[in-house]
């Protein structure tokens, strides 16, 4: 988890996952650490992982204990997954503290024999880093709490002279940051403290660690989850603020649905985090796949974490919509993993998650549900984990789906069970609607930051063809789904289809009526051409005749000697 800390230069890595996020760079060189914790915290193993680290990075380290046998240390972390046994014998000695079972103390309690023990075998080895086991056993020695103080300040000025970095590990009491009264006074004398705490919740175990005190430099306060696994211990530092992935931008990435990405107005934005709600069978999970599928399309990796149902049940359930996620996990860039959220804390879940994060490199992460995390340590516990998932997402630049289950009735729209919906950037909520004796999906567009989006409610249509979102139909303000949709879907195309027959029917009657008159226009041209020409026909004649007339009308003079009369009128065109 990528989180803004002052780091101290003058650390040593802890070997311990999370752990130097938490102590501000890991444990201070030349400085001594008490951890403290009940039976099964992971006291002696925190120690392992500490002397492991230095062992890789070349520093040798000596284990003192006063408790436990070197040879029954070595056979408990044969089976870790971190390099211990390797080391021993060549980076890191062992110095069996026990004393004889028949010991008895005769005069005063003195561990300077012990030191000139230490002293040697740190300079003959080039010690930087012991681990002394259960010092508290060794109290046990003596009844004479002044002398036990003395002698522990002795040690304690030995190791800082020395200029070791050094772990000291104690019990403590049942209850969660009590030390044991008598022994109470070490951890005021040492320069840090870390509690190891376990406690139940709703039979679950949960493991939290809190740095007491660390003199000289920062650390991060408060309760952080850790958990144990084959590779030690792993822990989670609580979150202060969180870096956002600067590789995230404005782009978007699809859905995996295409009308859902353009409700978005193009998609999901890469590197933020997206919540489906809604009841059982709203297909919650079949959109988690189709952007699983979508994010492996577009070259990226997809890591799917399921709970409760085994994830390759869910890759045969999609297969009936379309979505083929086989293909994907068989080339590895998808991989599906699945656990039952009732066997652990839900903060062990997170740390799981961010292991598979850390393994499988993913760019689209899908959780479902992610409500079933209520089974791991109730809401105040899950709240919590979703918290530190979201910030771990974020920090990564990882693009998210989260599915939960919600209630019906209008208040799913509000809030949901793990208030997860506050905490998302993208909020989408599946539900039914019941009409005529049906049930039909829809999709509504709660929320979505920084980007706009469609106030629609749409219908959630599945098919073999995969997932198709549809226009309701409104009826007298009443939304129509399924068969009323179907029904009224079938009556607008059939009247359009009346409409368009009756604008054929208009559009020939026109063509003959068309036709009809440019018929007319043929023949009334031709009678007008007809007529035209008789017209000229009769002017030709009239000029004609009025020539004749004039022709007569001269010769008569002529034969009269002259005699003029009146002048013929000819008729005009």
């Amino acid at each position: 988890m990528t989180l803004s800390r002052n780091i101290d230069p003058a650390s040593l890595p802890s070997g311990i996952a999370g752990l130097d996020e938490i102590l501000g760079g890991g444990f201070r060189k030349g400085r001594t650490m008490l951890v403290a914790g009940g039976p099964g915290s992971g006291k002696t193993m925190l120690g392992a992982q500490f002397l492991t680290a230095g062992a890789v990075a070349g520093e040798p380290g000596l284990m003192l204990s006063f408790e436990e046998a070197p040879h029954r240390l070595i056979a408990n972390f044969a089976a870790m997954a971190f390099p211990f046994c390797d080391a021993v014998g060549k980076t890191i000695h062992l110095l069996d503290g026990r004393p004889p079972l028949d010991t008895i103390t005769i005069g005063d309690f003195d561990l300077q024999g012990l030191i000139a023990s230490l002293d040697a075998l740190v300079k003959h080895h080039g010690v930087a880093r012991i681990a002394i086991y259960a010092i508290d056993a060794l109290f046990t020695l003596s009844e004479d709490h002044s002398r036990i103080r003395a002698e522990t300040l002795r040690l304690l000025e030995w190791l800082a002279e020395a200029k070791l970095t050094a772990i000291l590990t104690m019990k403590s009491s049942a209850n969660p940051g009590r030390f044991l009264d008598e022994f109470e006074f070490a951890a005021f004398a040492v320069d840090g403290v870390l509690q190891l705490n376990s406690t139940m919740h709703a039979r679950l175990l949960q493991r939290t660690m809190r740095v007491v005190k660390r003199r000289g430099s920062r650390y991060v306060s408060g309760e952080h989850p850790y958990t144990i696994t084959e590779r030690g211990i792993r822990a989670m530092c609580s979150p202060i603020r969180t870096e956002f992935s600067p590789d995230s931008g404005n782009e978007r990435i699809s859905s995996g649905v295409e009308r859902l990405d353009a409700m978005l107005s193009g998609g999901y934005l890469r590197g933020t985090t997206t919540l489906l709600s809604g009841l059982p069978g709203s297909s919650k999970t079949t959109f988690g796949a189709a952007f699983l599928e979508a994010g492996c399309k577009q070259g990226g990796r997809s890591l799917f974490v399921g709970f409760d149902e085994p994830s390759e049940q869910m890759v045969q359930n999609v297969r009936s919509v379309g979505i083929d996620l086989a293909v994907h996990r068989d080339t590895g860039v998808l991989h599906l993993d699945s656990f039952a959220a009732g066997s652990a804390i839900a903060d062990d879940f997170v740390l799981m998650i961010e292991d598979l994060i850390d393994k499988h490199k993913p760019t689209h992460v899908v959780l479902d549900p992610i409500s079933a995390l209520l089974k791991s340590g109730g809401t105040e516990i899950s709240d919590s984990a979703i918290e530190r998932l979201v910030i771990l997402l974020k920090s990564r630049g990882l693009s998210a789906l989260f599915t939960t289950v919600s209630d019906s009735g209008a208040t799913a729209l509000e809030s949901t069970p793990t208030r997860v919906s506050t905490v998302a950037d993208t909020w989408i909520h599946l539900d039914f609607a019941a009409r005529g004796g049906e049930r039909n999906r829809t999709l509504t567009v709660v929320k979505s930051r920084g980007t706009a989006h469609s106030a629609q409610t749409r219908e959630v249509v599945l098919s073999e063809h995969g997932i198709a979102l549809v226009d309701v139909y409104e009826a007298g303000g009443d939304a129509l789904y399924g068969t009323a949709r179907l029904e009224r879907e079938q009556k607008v195309r059939a009247e359009q289809i009346e409409e368009r027959q009756a604008i054929s029917r208009r559009l020939q009657s026109l063509g003959e009526e068309q036709t009809a008159l440019a018929a007319r226009a043929d023949e009334v041209a031709v009678q007008l051409e007809q007529l035209a020409k008789l017209r000229g026909d009769l002017v030709a004649q009239a000029a004609a005749a009025a020539q004749t007339a004039d022709e007569n009308l001269a010769a008569l003079q002529a034969h009269r000697g002259g005699e003029t009369e009146s002048p013929t009128l000819v008729p005009t065109a």
